[in-house]
């Protein structure tokens, strides 16, 4: 699906590195996350709230991948009026031998939304939906868990944007229900920028209020943030 895809990612424990694909998300794919991962987000995570210790806290808890994928779908059946590009549907998988590929990552990314930011209205890669494992999961398929799955689909946004012809500009939303940790996840561990609260707004229709939930890369830091991979792909 990417030219320049990740292939392995380091794990968290003396294992050797795991190898994983970056493929095009399918019903299945979709399928298999809403009943083999979602139900141990669901039943181990909550969203942020005031007192709540920040190691339970999850965005995605109640997410629904199968309606994302769809939800993906039916922007690309109308992107022109909003003169965007398509959105694209990536899982990151490994192979669990007999029974297939297992997703261990989900992201839809739109590589050219037309939006504004710092001012300035023109195409950029955009992260839409973005969501990983928990270790819950590693612990049933009974193999090491992966790190910087979510640094991972970060790239593969950004590198679906570079190969649909745009620079590596990238601007993703950070879901309100993922609280500080998140925010700090984005902002210090990601490097990227926080747009302020009296921003215009993101795009035209939708993505009018909350300017304050998104983070943006300029092309530099994006490209060095890719560049960090380069010895995975």
């Amino acid at each position: 699906m990417l030219q320049r895809p990740i292939r392995r990612l380091s794990t968290l424990s003396s294992s050797p590195d795991m190898k994983v694909h970056v493929v095009p998300m399918t019903g299945r794919l979709a399928y298999i996350w809403h009943h083999a991962v979602q139900p141990h987000i669901n039943r181990n995570y909550r969203h942020a709230a005031e007192g709540l210790d920040s190691t339970s806290v999850r965005a995605d808890v109640g997410w629904n991948w199968v309606h994302w994928l769809h939800l993906a779908g039916l922007h690309n059946l109308t992107r022109l009026a909003g003169g965007h590009g398509p959105a694209w549907a990536m899982s990151l998988v490994v192979d669990t031998g007999e029974t297939g590929a297992f997703p261990i990552g989900m992201l839809t990314t739109v590589p050219q939304l037309n939006c504004t930011v710092l001012e300035e209205r023109r195409d950029r890669g955009f992260g839409w939906f973005l969501a990983d494992a928990p270790k819950e999961v590693y612990d049933e398929l009974k193999v090491p868990a992966a790190k910087g799955v979510a640094m991972a689909l970060l790239d593969s946004g950004i590198q679906a944007a570079l190969e649909s012809g745009q620079d590596g500009t990238f601007l993703l939303h950070a879901a309100p229900e993922g609280g500080e940790k998140l925010l700090r996840f984005y902002e210090q561990k990601v490097g990227m920028q926080r747009l302020s609260i009296d921003a215009p707004a993101i795009t035209r229709i939708f993505r009018r209020r909350g300017s304050d939930e998104y983070f943006h890369f300029d092309d530099v830091v994006a490209r060095a943030f890719s560049a960090r991979f380069d010895a995975f792909r």
